[in-house]
Order: C-alpha cells, then sequence, then structure tokens
C-alpha cells in the first residue's frame, strides 16, 4: 500500500506521528542502557535506580535480592522482598528460586525455603545445581535418607559433581559405604574421587574405591591411576597397593608386563622399560645428573642403570628408587652389582632401605663405593618392622658442601635382586624347675 500526501495537513501529521513513535523508541532504549548502566555498578542504591528504569525487568529484582542476601550490610526483609517479586516476574529461572529459598530459610521459614526449592527444580528440572542445593537443604534440615537419594540421583545424572556430594554426604554415612552404593559406574566419577582420596585418604574408603573398580570394570585414566598408586605407596598401603598394582598389569590398565609380577622386584634387571610409577623404577629428574639405561652391565649387553654426576654437582642424590612390599617381622636380603667411576666424594655411593609410612623403622645399607671401581657385589639385610608394610631401595649418593670438591662421576647399577630370608627362631629358655615346698622337684 502506499500513502499518497498530497496536502500539507496531512504531510505534517505523518511527519509528527513518526517523531512521536521514534521519541517513544529512543526514550525506551535510552531506559534500557542507563538501567544496564546502573546495574553494572552493583550496588543497592544503583540496583535499586535502575529498576525504576525497568519495574519489570525480573534479572534486576534477583540482582538486588542477592546484594541484599549475601552482602554483609545487606537486608535480610529487603533481600526477600526483591526475590519474591524476580520470582513472580520470571518462574522460570531455577537460580531465582534457590535464592530465594536461602533468604526464606534465613529468615526461619523453613516449610517455604523447601517449597521455593521444589519450585527451581520444578523450572529446571535438568540442571544439577538445582539437585547440588536440594541435597545441601536436606543436609542442614537433618534429613539423610532424603540427602542420600538426591545426591545418588545428582551423581547419575551429572558425575562431575561425584568429588562435591560423596564428601558432602560423609557427613550421614561413611564414605566407603557411599563409594558403595553412590558412585556411579562413570570413569570421570571414579576420576574425581580418586583424586580427591589421594589428598583425603583413608584406608578404607581407598579399598571401597578398588571393590568398585573391579567391580564396574571401569578403572581411573591413567593419570589418576598413576596418582592411586603413588598416594597408597606414600602411605606405606603396602597390601592395598600390591593389589591395585597387580589388578592393574593383569588386565592391562597400565603399561608393563604381567609376568613380571613373579619376581620379588618388579623389572629388577631394568630390561623392561621403565614405568616411573608404582613398583617399578622411578627416577626424579635433577639437573645436575643425567640417568640412563645402557647395555654396559657385568655381561656383555646386560642391562644396567647408570646415573652421571656433573661437574658442578653437590646436592644429594637420592632420585632412583624402587618401592617393593614387606611383610611386617621379616628379614630380606639385597644384593645388587655396582660400579662407580671418577666418583669424586668421600661419602661414596650405595643402596640403601628404608621404610615407608612407618614410624621407628631402622633403615639399611650397602657398602660405600668411591673413585673407581669395576663391578662391586654389595648386600645388605632388611628387617621389617612390625608396622611397616612397603620399603624402598634407593640408588643414594650424598652431596657436598660448597667448600669441597664437586660429587661428579658416575654410579651404574645392575642385577639387583631382593628376596625373603627366613628368620632364625630365638632358642627357647629350658623349663625352669621350681622345688615344691614338700622337696619334690616340678
Amino acid at each position: 500500500m502506499e500513502l499518497v500526501l498530497e496536502r500539507w495537513p496531512s504531510k505534517i501529521l505523518a511527519a509528527t506521528v513518526a517523531v512521536a513513535a521514534t521519541a517513544a523508541l529512543s526514550l525506551e532504549l535510552w531506559k534500557h542502557i542507563e538501567a544496564d548502566r546502573l546495574a553494572q555498578e552493583a550496588t543497592v542504591d544503583s540496583l535499586r535506580r535502575a529498576i525504576r528504569f525497568e519495574p519489570r525487568n525480573a534479572e534486576l529484582y534477583w540482582r538486588l535480592g542477592r546484594t541484599e542476601l549475601f552482602s554483609e550490610s545487606g537486608n535480610p526483609t529487603a533481600a526477600l522482598a526483591a526475590l519474591e517479586t524476580a520470582t513472580q516476574l520470571d518462574p522460570h529461572s531455577g537460580s531465582y528460586w534457590v535464592d530465594l529459598s536461602q533468604a526464606r530459610e534465613n529468615a526461619g521459614d523453613a516449610a517455604g525455603a523447601e517449597s521455593a526449592l521444589d519450585s527451581a527444580r520444578a523450572a529446571e528440572p535438568r540442571t544439577p545445581m538445582m539437585l547440588w542445593q536440594s541435597m545441601n537443604f536436606a543436609l542442614r534440615r537433618n534429613q539423610p535418607e532424603r540427602a542420600m537419594a538426591l545426591g545418588r540421583e545428582l551423581v547419575a545424572a551429572a558425575p562431575p559433581y561425584t568429588a562435591r556430594v560423596l564428601p558432602q554426604l560423609s557427613e550421614v554415612a561413611e564414605l566407603s559405604t557411599l563409594i558403595e552404593t553412590v558412585l556411579p559406574a562413570d570413569r570421570g566419577a571414579i576420576d574425581d574421587l580418586t583424586a580427591y582420596l589421594c589428598s583425603h585418604m583413608d584406608q578404607k574408603s581407598a579399598v571401597a574405591l578398588w571393590n568398585r573398580v573391579m567391580a564396574t570394570g571401569i578403572p581411573p585414566s591413567n593419570f589418576y591411576l598413576r596418582r592411586f598408586l603413588d598416594a597408597l605407596i606414600g602411605q606405606g598401603q603396602g597390601e592395598l597397593a600390591g593389589r591395585v598394582w597387580g589388578d592393574s598389569l593383569g588386565r592391562a590398565w597400565i603399561g608393563g608386563e604381567a609376568e613380571g609380577l613373579a619376581e620379588p622386584l618388579y623389572n629388577s634387571d631394568f630390561r623392561r622399560p621403565l614405568l616411573g610409577f608404582g613398583f617399578d623404577w622411578k627416577v626424579i629428574p635433577q639437573p645436575e645428573t643425567s640417568v640412563w639405561v645402557s647395555d654396559d652391565g657385568p655381561q656383555p649387553g646386560q642391562p644396567c642403570l647408570c646415573a652421571d654426576f656433573s661437574g658442578r654437582s653437590r646436592a644429594d642424590f637420592y632420585h632412583v628408587a624402587h618401592a617393593v612390599v614387606v611383610e611386617p617381622g621379616n628379614q630380606y636380603v639385597l644384593t645388587a652389582k655396582v660400579r662407580v667411576r671418577h666418583l669424586g666424594t668421600r661419602t661414596g655411593a650405595f643402596l640403601a632401605v628404608s621404610g615407608i609410612g612407618a614410624a621407628g623403622q631402622q633403615p639399611a645399607m650397602t657398602d660405600r663405593l668411591v673413585g673407581t671401581t669395576g663391578w662391586e657385589d654389595v648386600s645388605t639385610e632388611f628387617v621389617a618392622g612390625p608396622e611397616t608394610h612397603l620399603a624402598q631401595v634407593v640408588l643414594s649418593r650424598p652431596g657436598v658442601a660448597t667448600d669441597q670438591p664437586a660429587a661428579s662421576g658416575q654410579v651404574c647399577l645392575a642385577g639387583v635382586q631382593w628376596r625373603r630370608v627366613q628368620m632364625e627362631a630365638a632358642p627357647s629358655a629350658a623349663p625352669t624347675r621350681t622345688r615344691a615346698r614338700n622337696g619334690a622337684v616340678r
């Protein structure tokens, strides 16, 4: 349709209408811009002024309510009123209902708070945060069964919440029980819980986790499995660490060779690639030292591990180590072949054996080698204390002071053997004979 304006009055009227419409649109746009500017200031006063420009904007009431609710100088009554208005204007936002629930709970209205959380879940049934808030509310209200049900529903719907949910639920149930009943068969959830236990280790929960892993057939990812193993070893939990190591090698969850499990010391001859964790040789990098495996062992082509210390080496070296499971009260013998070349330190190099995670364990060490030698047989005996379940074999070379020559040179290790020996029983004392009052010997 074409509007033909042939007369001036018609033209003036049309122009006036257009200007009025444009002015109205411009005014609304200005109000929106000004409200947005004031909202960015995020103070109670600026948000109230913004609401005057846009009194139907639910988000502004929500932001005002949160500011009043969570600031030290906030007004709880004003927070409650603002959040009530926000949910009335937009009942489809779960976040608005969650904050309203908190405001009602702060005001002592537990029933109203629970009702708001129900509305939050109804508004956003697929949003995990709504379940998380409901679970924590149930915990605060001392409703353990409801909290457990919500937690189970939450981790099933959102496995990444596992490391947050299970520690929270441990307020009402043992973590080991939660692992058995709540932890979903999901690798992400298992990874999250494994990471948590590496920092908050307790033996019962660690056992429960590994039982769950074996039941589901879903191990932690390689990174977390390595962390878990090293955390168990670091705490001296020999039995479980050995089990995790054996299960993981047997199912090819980690690199390595399962046939090596039959050896008292895995990879003792250095013929397998070094895994660098668990019950294989671990080499911790040190700037002053180079460590490698060569075929220059005692016999032609026999592998050996060598550490080469640079001309500026002064720090202690104990960066090649191997953990081994032991039984308390048992005696073990460590034997190996060691060679040093131009080792410029009076303290020499040696193998040391110490307990892991057990106080009062007596260490053992081989003879020290200095200077330059051929391949020498070294050995030492180690007796595991009553609380020792793990030992560690370490290639050591003490450092030197700054006023002494550098501890340069080379030390090589080959043919390491570890075996348990039968301890001799203490001779039993001859039975003591006592004389009875009647003179008879009994």
